[in-house]
């Protein structure tokens, strides 16, 4: 009987048996697992060479040059995929329209312009907001302070 090992994959963590032909093999064959393990080697991949972007991209395009036709044949072929995706493309053009944009969590650089302030003495109330985490910004509220 084959020695059962535990996949690697922090999530999982199940006993499987591997694969003759992968005797180091340190993931289960769930996809999810194997979609971890993919990722892992692309980052290490990424660190060891700094051009591998730059190569799958030229790649990419090569390919692409090589297939211009690849999608319109492939929608051709699958009418029930490419009549699924208008519906969901409307679906998400729809909410697009519809839902306001999701509130800023976090603008570190923001620069807008200043509206001018007459000089003088004022009054800052601070003023609570949806936006979670502006680490550049204060927002207040001025009041002009009268004497009396």
């Amino acid at each position: 009987m084959k020695k059962r090992r535990r996949c690697q994959n922090k999530d999982c963590g199940v006993l499987f048996t591997p694969c003759p032909q992968v005797p180091d093999q340190a993931y289960c064959s769930r996809k999810v697992c194997q979609q971890v393990r993919r990722n892992e080697w692309n980052q290490k991949k990424l660190i060891a060479n700094p051009t591998y972007l730059e190569e799958r991209q030229a790649d990419h395009e090569c390919w692409v040059k090589n297939n211009p036709n690849y999608w319109k044949e492939y929608r051709a072929c699958h009418p029930d995929y490419a009549q699924k995706n208008r519906e969901q493309q409307k679906l998400r053009d729809q909410k697009r329209r519809i839902m306001p944009p999701e509130p800023v969590l976090a603008k570190t650089d923001e620069s807008l312009p200043v509206p001018s302030v007459i000089t003088g003495r004022y009054k800052l109330i601070p003023v609570h907001s949806n936006v979670l985490a502006k680490t550049d910004e204060y927002i207040v509220e001025i009041a002009a302070i009268t004497n009396g």
